[in-house]
């Protein structure tokens, strides 16, 4: 896949330094391997769901679910936009702002 947006796992590998490492690994793998949907990337991704405020959006955990993922992913057109990158507190005061329309 295509992943756009480097600089967001680059700064969140910064922000968490404890799990820098798990950070940018995901970003190679995603770079180096190819979807073809949501079934096939679970094969990899265990913990991919669909992100419910928003079409086309989900949630990926990485490093035990410490840090949490928020891509759009265009599975067609081999696209994947990292929206947020964050901890598993900041994750849920970001889908209260989803949940009322404020992102």
């Amino acid at each position: 896949m295509h992943v756009i947006k480097k600089i967001k796992f680059v700064d969140a590998a910064s922000r968490y330094p404890n799990y820098s490492a798990q950070i940018m690994d995901l970003y190679q793998v995603l770079n180096r391997l190819n979807f073809t949907s949501p079934d096939d990337m679970r094969k990899v991704y265990k913990s991919l769901d669909n992100f419910k405020y928003k079409d086309k959006f989900y949630v990926l955990d990485i490093a035990g679910n410490n840090i949490r993922l928020i891509a759009y992913i265009s599975f067609s057109g081999q696209r994947f936009y990292a929206k947020h990158i964050v901890s598993h507190a900041e994750y849920d005061k970001l889908c209260k702002r989803y949940a009322k329309g404020e992102l």
